[in-house]
């Protein structure tokens, strides 16, 4: 997995996941709450490439909520139901969890599904478009050889896109993620989470993360950073 790290230059690159073809690194702006349709109306006008649909943080009917949200916008769409154990608010069983998921992806381009989730395999049987795997840790974050197997277990297990979260203890910690992301010859997503990962939300795309997330009213994670000054630092940085 490892490739020579001066293979990876700066600037933008196309990402293809299937028929889908994306400008990387890309914005993502993640869409919450009671004001999910209206905003993805807004994102694009931000700067966003792609919107994230937390379902877990709709109000009602999450499945109408995304098909409002395929009609505000013609960005493409990622469908996430973040369970509790890496920070979501699914409160429900991990069946119905994965099938409102799998329903969702009718109106989405994108599902992400967590790693160490137990219906993980079952949803990427029920679905037709790319998936990012995911893992986040709100906590801290393991050591690098760990994080390079569990990378190695995500491309494996069939992800388009490799999405890690974590909360860096230290500078040279954010150093150490900077190095995984560009020695990583797939698809890979890297955030950092608290204040001292804060900054790598807008420094690890240079490094090789093709996608980061924002926000358009509130942060939907620690350390996130809003949509518009997202893009205006990626614009100044990759020109």
């Amino acid at each position: 997995m490892p490739q020579n790290m001066n293979e990876k230059k700066l600037g933008k690159r196309k990402l293809v996941l299937g028929a889908l073809e994306i400008e990387a690194p890309a914005v993502v702006a993640v869409l919450s709450g009671e004001e999910a349709a209206r905003n993805a109306g807004v994102a694009e006008g931000l700067g966003a490439d792609l919107v994230e649909v937390r379902l877990d943080l709709l109000p009602g009917d999450p499945i109408r909520i995304i098909r409002e949200v395929r009609e505000a916008t013609t960005l493409p769409i990622i469908a996430t139901n973040r369970m509790i154990q890496e920070g979501g608010a699914f409160h429900g069983g991990e069946d119905e969890r994965i099938e409102i998921l799998a329903g969702a992806s009718a109106w989405a381009d994108i599902v992400d599904v967590e790693l160490r989730a137990e219906g993980r395999d079952r949803l990427m049987k029920m679905v037709d478009g790319p998936v990012i795997i995911s893992y986040h840790d709100f906590e801290g974050m393991p050591p690098l050889d760990v994080l390079r197997s569990m990378l190695k277990e995500i491309f494996e297990a069939g992800a388009e896109i490799a999405k890690i979260a974590l909360t860096p203890a230290s500078l040279e910690d954010c150093l150490d993620l900077l190095k995984l992301v560009l020695e990583t010859e797939g698809p890979t997503t890297l955030m950092g989470m608290g204040d001292v990962g804060r900054h790598l939300r807008a420094v690890a795309p240079i490094y090789g993360s093709v996608l980061t997330y924002g926000y358009i009213e509130s942060a939907t994670a620690p350390g996130q950073i809003p949509v518009k000054a997202l893009r205006e630092v990626l614009d100044v940085l990759m020109g």
